[in-house]
């Protein structure tokens, strides 16, 4: 019943964090063999570059590994690129309410039993993928899973 979803641009971003760590590399390696060949330290200055991109492509790939929606058999968590995980319970949710309009991020709304909602910011599309400049980012894929795993937790435990 476990599923993870993320977003375009987190899928993609799974492939460019490491492609900039190969530049990092690529450049860090050019750096030592000109310092070599040509016997002059001043090519060891492309090793801040080398050293830029390779901290850039990892922090890249840990966001976007990081930035998902996972849906269990005990509730759904999710994160973004930085900031805190959240999550919610099965045992504490009441119903899912899906989004309004305008929130590219929003998924659902989850209202819990004590009356508080939580809004489950959870998918970021850019501006530039086309479902988001027809008026939105599809999330019902996702809303769909979400509902569906929480009917199976309702009729697991009536």
């Amino acid at each position: 019943m476990e599923s993870t979803f993320r977003s375009s641009a987190s899928r993609i971003n799974v492939v460019v964090g490491p492609m900039v760590m190969l530049v990092g590399v690529l450049a860090a390696i050019a750096a030592v063999v000109l310092s070599l060949v040509m016997e002059t330290a001043g090519f060891l200055a492309l090793l801040i570059p080398a050293a830029l991109a390779l901290g850039g492509g990892a922090f890249v790939l840990w966001g976007a590994r990081r930035s998902r929606l996972r849906i269990d058999a005990d509730g759904f968590v999710w994160a973004g690129f930085v900031g805190a995980q959240r999550a919610v319970r099965w045992q504490v949710l009441e119903r899912l309410v899906p989004p309004a309009a305008g929130d590219r991020r929003l998924v659902a709304t989850a209202l819990l039993r004590d009356g508080s909602r939580v809004p489950v910011r959870a998918l970021w599309e850019p501006a530039t993928v086309p479902s988001a400049l027809s008026g939105g980012p599809d999330h019902s894929r996702v809303q769909n899973a979400l509902l569906s795993a929480h009917r199976q937790w309702l009729a697991r435990n009536r």
